[in-house]
C-alpha cells in the first residue's frame, strides 16, 4: 500500500493516503443522527425507570418497558398489566483534538442538537397471572457525529481529513412471551425486529477512489435503511418469602442486511458502498433484594460481544486501502441501582454504572467518528402514582467526562496524537397506565 507522505511546511494531505480510518466508524442511533453511546454504543438504559436504576433492572421489574427490553421473563412479575410510552432528550458534549508539530494543534466540538429518544412498552397478562404478552419499540444504542472543518484543528483542516459526519439510526422492536413454569420462576422469551439507517462521509470502509491528487474516500452521505433480525430470552426467579430476586437474559445478535450506499466516484460514474454491521449480543445477570422495608436493591453485570459481531473486528488496513472494522474491544458492565417508596404512591430511584471501554489509547485514531469512551454513569428519579393507576416517571443521568488520547496511525511527523472528549447528558419522561 502507498502512501504519500507529508511536504515540508504545507498542509498535509492524509486525504491523499490509501486508507482513511477516521471515517469508517459509523454506528447507530435511533431515530436521530446524534450520538446516544453508553456502554460502548450501547444505552445503559431504556424508560424513564430503567434509566433511573442505571439499567439494574434485569432481576428487578419496575414498568412495561423496562421489563420488555431488560428480560422478557420478569414481564409476569409485573403487579399487573401495563401500557407505557417515554420520550427522552440526549444531550452530549463531543470534542475532537489533534496535534501535528509543524502543523499546529487545535480543538473541535461536534456540531449537534439535542437528540430525542423513544420508548414503548405494553405487557398484557392472562387472568391467572401465568401469562404475559408483550410489545416493545425501544432507542437502544447508536451514536454519531458533526466536526466541520476547522482551519485550527489539524484533523478536521480542509488539508487533512476536512469535516467527518457519522449517524446510524436503529430501531428495536420486540414481541415477548413470558411464561410462569412455579409460584418463583418463570422464562420468557422475544424475537426481535430491527430496522436501521445508515450515512457517513468520508466513508473509509471502501476503497478510495484514485484521482490526480491522490487516493481520496467517497460520499456516503445518502442514507441507505436495512431491517434486521435477533431474539432475546430470559428467566426470571422471585422468592417473596424471602424477597430475593435474580434474572438471566440472553440477547442475541442483531444481524442486519448489508447496507448499500449510493455514492459515485470524482467523475461522476455511479458506486455502491457496502458494509456489514450488527449490533453486538449481549448476556445480562442480575439479581435483586426487597426485604427490607420500603426499600430495593439491585445489581447487574452484563458481557457486550464486541468482538466477535460484524463490523467491530480488528481495524487495519486491507490491502484496497479501506479500513475493516471498528477494532473493538468486549466489555463488561457493572451497574447498581436502588428504590425508595416514600409512600404508596411515591418512589425515589438511584443507580450509577462502569464499563470498560471499547476504545483505548491504541485505536482511539480509528474511533475518532465513534468516540464511545464514556465509563461512569450516575442516574437518579422518581416515579409517581395516581388512584386512577397513571404512573408518571421521570430520570436523569449523567455519563461523566472521559477523554482518550493516542497515536496518529500514519506516516506523520513524531509526536502527532489525536484525542477525544465525551460528557453526556439525558432526562427521560415516562407515562404509563396499570389495568
Amino acid at each position: 500500500m502507498q502512501t504519500t507522505s507529508p511536504k515540508p511546511k504545507t498542509s498535509y494531505r492524509p486525504d491523499q493516503l490509501t486508507a482513511s480510518p477516521l471515517v469508517f466508524l459509523v454506528v447507530v442511533c435511533l431515530l436521530c443522527q446524534n450520538l446516544y453511546g453508553q456502554s460502548g454504543h450501547v444505552l445503559d438504559g431504556v424508560g424513564a425507570a430503567d434509566q433511573a436504576m442505571a439499567g439494574a433492572t434485569t432481576a428487578l421489574p419496575l414498568d412495561a418497558i423496562g421489563s420488555i427490553h431488560r428480560n422478557p421473563a420478569s414481564m409476569v412479575g409485573l403487579p399487573s398489566s401495563e401500557m407505557g410510552i417515554g420520550m427522552g432528550m440526549f444531550a452530549p458534549t463531543t470534542d475532537l483534538r489533534s496535534s501535528v508539530p509543524g502543523f499546529g494543534a487545535g480543538s473541535t466540538g461536534s456540531d449537534i442538537d439535542i437528540s430525542p429518544l423513544p420508548s414503548l412498552g405494553i405487557v398484557q397478562q392472562s387472568e391467572d397471572g401465568d401469562w404475559a404478552f408483550g410489545f416493545g419499540g425501544f432507542a437502544v444504542a447508536g451514536f454519531g457525529v458533526d466536526f466541520p472543518n476547522s482551519l485550527d484543528n489539524p484533523i478536521v483542516s480542509p488539508g487533512f481529513f476536512g469535516g467527518i459526519y457519522s449517524s446510524f439510526q436503529l430501531l428495536q422492536i420486540g414481541f415477548p412471551v413470558a411464561r410462569r413454569l412455579t409460584d418463583r420462576l418463570s422464562v420468557g422469551i422475544a424475537p426481535n425486529v430491527n430496522w436501521a439507517s445508515l450515512a457517513v462521509t468520508p466513508f473509509s470502509a471502501a476503497a478510495p477512489d484514485l484521482t490526480p491528487n491522490g487516493p481520496v474516500y467517497p460520499n456516503g452521505a445518502r442514507a441507505d435503511a436495512k431491517w434486521g433480525l435477533g431474539f432475546q430470552t430470559g428467566v426470571y426467579f422471585n422468592d417473596p418469602c424471602t424477597g430475593w430476586h435474580a434474572g438471566l437474559n440472553y440477547s442475541s445478535p442483531q444481524w442486519f442486511q448489508d447496507f448499500k450506499i449510493n455514492s459515485a466516484t470524482p467523475t461522476g460514474v455511479p458506486r455502491q458502498l457496502a458494509f456489514n454491521l450488527d449490533y453486538p449480543s449481549i448476556l445480562s445477570l442480575g439479581v435483586a433484594y426487597s426485604g427490607i422495608p420500603r426499600w430495593d436493591f439491585s445489581c447487574d453485570v452484563r458481557y457486550i460481544d464486541y468482538e466477535n459481531t460484524d463490523g467491530f473486528q480488528t481495524a487495519q488496513f486491507a490491502p484496497d486501502g479501506s479500513v475493516t472494522g471498528f477494532g473493538w474491544d468486549s466489555i463488561w458492565v457493572v451497574a447498581v441501582g436502588t428504590q425508595y417508596h416514600v409512600c404508596q404512591h411515591v418512589k425515589l430511584r438511584m443507580g450509577y454504572s462502569f464499563n470498560e471501554s471499547p476504545v483505548n489509547s491504541e485505536n482511539i485514531f480509528f474511533n475518532v467518528a465513534a468516540p464511545a469512551i464514556v465509563q461512569h454513569h450516575l442516574s437518579g428519579g422518581f416515579a409517581v402514582e395516581t388512584r386512577w393507576n397513571w404512573i408518571m416517571s421521570f430520570a436523569y443521568h449523567h455519563g461523566f467526562e472521559n477523554s482518550v488520547t493516542g497515536p496518529i496511525q500514519l506516516p506523520v511527523p513524531p509526536g502527532s496524537d489525536v484525542g477525544a472528549d465525551l460528557s453526556t447528558h439525558t432526562a427521560v419522561l415516562s407515562f404509563s397506565k396499570r389495568y
